[in-house]
C-alpha cells in the first residue's frame, strides 16, 4: 500500500501535484529556514499559509499552515537536485488565521533599493572584485562616495588601514 501511495516518476510526481485542490498562498507568510548546508547536501523547510481557492461553487473557508522539506544534492555546475520533498498540511493556529492575508507580499516595484544603470552594475563588480568586499558593502561605499571609483578606493584603503572596515563587509 505505501509503494503504490509513492510516487516515482516526474511525471506521477506531477501528475499527482495537479490532483490536489487549486489554493491561494499567502505569500507573505512565506519563510524559507536552511537545515542543513554542506558541499554535498542542502536541506530546507518553506512554510507558510494557504487556503483553498473555491471553485464550481464549493467554499472551503479552512484556512491551513504548511511545511514542505526538501532535500536536494548539486546537480550540473550550478543546479539542484531533490531527492527527497516532504510535505505537511495542518490547520493554521488563530493567530496565523488573524495574520494571513492582511497585507500585501512587497513586490520588486514596491522595494527601496534604487536600481543601478548598468555602468553602475560594472562599476559595482569592479570595486568588490577591487576591494575583496561583498556586493552589499561595495555598492554603500560607492553611494558614499557619489559613484566616483577612485575617490571610493582612496576612502577604502584609508579606512581599511584604519581598521574601521568591519568583517561583515568581506564575507561573499
Amino acid at each position: 500500500m505505501r509503494f503504490r501511495l509513492l510516487k516515482h516518476t516526474r511525471l506521477n510526481v506531477v501528475a499527482f501535484l495537479n490532483e490536489l485542490p487549486k489554493t491561494q498562498h499567502d505569500i507573505a507568510s512565506f519563510t524559507v529556514d536552511v537545515n542543513t548546508y554542506t558541499n554535498t547536501l542542502l536541506s530546507f523547510t518553506v512554510s507558510g499559509i494557504f487556503k483553498e481557492v473555491v471553485v464550481d461553487g464549493k467554499s472551503r473557508e479552512s484556512t491551513m499552515a504548511f511545511s514542505r522539506v526538501f532535500i536536494t544534492v548539486p546537480a550540473g555546475n550550478s543546479g539542484l537536485c531533490i531527492v527527497n520533498d516532504q510535505l505537511f498540511i495542518r490547520m493554521a493556529t488563530t493567530e496565523e488565521i488573524r495574520r494571513a492575508f492582511v497585507a500585501p507580499a512587497p513586490t520588486p516595484s514596491s522595494s527601496p533599493v534604487p536600481t543601478l544603470t548598468a555602468p553602475q552594475q560594472e562599476m559595482l563588480t569592479a570595486f568588490s572584485l577591487k576591494s575583496g568586499m561583498n556586493l552589499e558593502w561595495s555598492q554603500k561605499c560607492l553611494q558614499d562616495n557619489e559613484w566616483d571609483f577612485n575617490r571610493a578606493a582612496q576612502i577604502f584603503t584609508q579606512l581599511k588601514a584604519e581598521g574601521k572596515i568591519p568583517d561583515v563587509a568581506f564575507i561573499k
